[in-house]
């Protein structure tokens, strides 16, 4: 696989792989959490960590595709890398049906 300098990255390989096998495009939701109902993901940097409960809202979101749903583990600072993960996560479980 290409690396892509795009923050769709992971939804463009699956929209390519749901093509190559005939199947319709995934459909995305992204849920808003103010009070983050799951973690955040462990921070890469050592610095303070935001909470989920800082009064800033946290995204999750699920993509449905081939009758199945993946949905993030974590709730994430920006709505677009919740979907990138639950895209990354179908795109690993389609592929591996290969």
């Amino acid at each position: 696989m290409a690396v892509s300098h795009t923050r769709t990255y992971w939804q463009s390989h699956l929209q390519e792989l749901c093509a190559s096998k005939r199947i319709p495009s995934p459909t995305y939701e992204v849920y808003e959490h103010s009070g983050g109902s799951i973690p955040s993901p462990p921070s890469p940097d050592p610095g303070p960590a935001a909470s989920p409960h800082s009064g800033q809202s946290w995204y999750s979101c699920v993509v449905s595709v081939a009758g199945r749903e993946y949905e993030t583990s974590y709730v994430y600072k920006a709505e677009e890398n919740a979907k990138e993960k639950a895209a990354k996560k179908a795109y690993e479980a389609l592929n591996a049906t290969t």
